[in-house]
């Protein structure tokens, strides 16, 4: 990206921060997907991750790279969509469980027949949302160390071990289905 179309915006020009949408969009939203697993929650994604860049883009620290700090807000938000996920979801489990107790109405039953899909999303929905968030950069989009350090804020060890036990769900899972 032109650094004059960077200070641009910084500067107040909401010309030049569509420019800006317009060239990242489409990797924002690959990231947001993969991390997601869910089309219209990572377009809504998307669209939260270029509303706080816009609302924040006097922070931006122009020493790195813009796509990296789109990255980053993109990814913090889904972590935390996630985490709130996995929260709605032990609740409604509880609940679940606390209701008739015949078990037709189990909410994981329904989220994981409408989440099983495809390969990756069978795969991926056994991980945390940490795993997963570190699987899609690192392996996904083949993103290096450091740069999934930038973008998570996450120690080394962290990303390591993480990732360490992603692959190894991802992989058992997949010879499952195989």
């Amino acid at each position: 990206m032109i650094p004059e179309t960077i200070d641009a915006a910084r500067n107040g020009d909401a010309g030049a921060f569509a420019l800006i949408v317009e060239r990242y969009r489409q990797s924002v939203f690959r990231i947001c997907v993969r991390i997601l697993g869910d089309g219209d929650e990572a377009e809504d994604a998307v669209q939260e991750t270029f509303v706080r860049a816009w609302q924040s883009l006097q922070g931006y620290d122009p020493r790195y790279s813009i796509a990296t700090w789109l990255r980053t807000i993109a990814c913090r938000l889904c972590y935390d969509v996630l985490r709130r996920r996995t929260r709605r979801r032990q609740y409604e489990q509880d609940a679940c469980r606390q209701g008739s107790g015949d078990g037709s109405g189990d909410p994981e039953s329904l989220r994981m027949s409408r989440e099983l899909e495809n390969l990756f999303r069978k795969a991926a929905s056994g991980l945390s949302p940490m795993q997963r968030t570190v699987f899609v950069l690192a392996e996904i989009e083949q993103l290096p160390s450091d740069e999934v350090h930038r973008i998570t804020g996450w120690s080394a060890v962290q990303i390591k071990s993480n990732l360490y036990i992603a692959r190894k769900k991802v992989r058992k899972a997949i010879e499952k289905e195989l």
